[in-house]
C-alpha cells in the first residue's frame, strides 16, 4: 500500500511548518545571484579565471538538465533526488554569471581584433542567452519541485503558493515548461562551448601534411 499522503485538497493541516524545502531553495536562487557582481580575471600566479570557471557549469548544466528530464519521466524521482537536483542547478545557474564576469575581465585584458574577436563576441552573446535560458530553467525546476510536493500532500503553509501549485493543471503545465528549457539550455551550453573552443583554437591548429 503506497505510503504516499492523500492530496493537498483533503488534507491541510491547521500549523503548517514554515521550515521547508521550497523557501529555502528559493531564497538560495535569490542569492545565487551574488556572483553577477564579481568579476575575477585572474587566479594562483596570474592564470586567467575564466577557463577555470566554466568548468563548473560546463559539468553542471548537463547534470541539472539530464536529472530535471529524470524526475518528469519519472515523477517519485523528486522524493529522493528533488532538493539536490535543485541545488545542483542553483550552483550552475550562479557559475554562470561567475564564469560569464570573468570572460568580460580577460576580454578587456586580451585586446583582440579581426576574426577571433568576432568570435569571442558571438560567444559572449551566446553565454548571455544560455544564462537567461538557464536562470528560467532553474526557477521552472524549483516551482515543479513545489507542485510536486504540493500536490501530493505537503503544503507549504503559504496559501497562495499551495492553491496555485497545488494544481494537477499548473503541474502539468511546469513539467512542459521544464522539459522546453531543458532542451533549450542543453543547446545554448554546447553551442557557448563550441563558440569558445572555436575563439581559442581556430586558425591555429593546422592538418598534418
Amino acid at each position: 500500500m503506497s505510503s504516499r499522503p492523500t492530496p493537498l485538497r483533503m488534507t491541510r493541516p491547521h500549523r503548517p511548518d514554515w521550515r521547508r524545502a521550497e523557501f529555502v531553495l528559493t531564497g538560495l536562487a535569490f542569492l545565487g545571484f551574488i556572483t553577477v557582481g564579481i568579476k575575477i580575471r585572474t587566479i594562483y600566479a596570474g592564470l586567467p579565471a575564466h577557463p577555470l570557471f566554466i568548468h563548473v557549469p560546463v559539468v553542471l548544466i548537463p547534470l541539472s538538465v539530464l536529472g530535471a528530464l529524470a524526475c518528469v519521466a519519472r515523477p517519485d524521482w523528486f522524493d529522493r533526488y528533488g532538493i539536490l537536483l535543485c541545488l545542483c542547478s542553483i550552483v550552475a545557474m550562479s557559475s554562470i554569471f561567475l564564469a560569464m564576469q570573468a570572460g568580460v575581465a580577460l576580454l578587456a585584458s586580451l585586446r583582440l581584433t579581426g576574426f577571433r574577436l568576432v568570435l569571442v563576441r558571438e560567444h559572449e552573446a551566446a553565454a548571455h542567452v544560455l544564462a537567461v535560458a538557464f536562470t528560467l530553467f532553474t526557477a521552472c525546476l524549483i516551482l515543479t519541485f513545489s507542485a510536486y510536493r504540493i500536490s501530493g500532500g505537503w503544503p507549504t503553509g503559504l496559501a497562495i503558493a499551495d492553491d496555485i501549485l497545488g494544481s494537477r493543471a499548473i503541474y502539468l503545465l511546469l513539467r512542459v515548461g521544464l522539459v522546453v528549457l531543458a532542451l533549450v539550455s542543453a543547446y545554448m551550453v554546447y553551442k557557448v562551448g563550441d563558440l569558445g573552443a572555436r575563439a581559442v583554437w581556430e586558425g591555429r591548429l593546422h592538418k598534418p601534411i
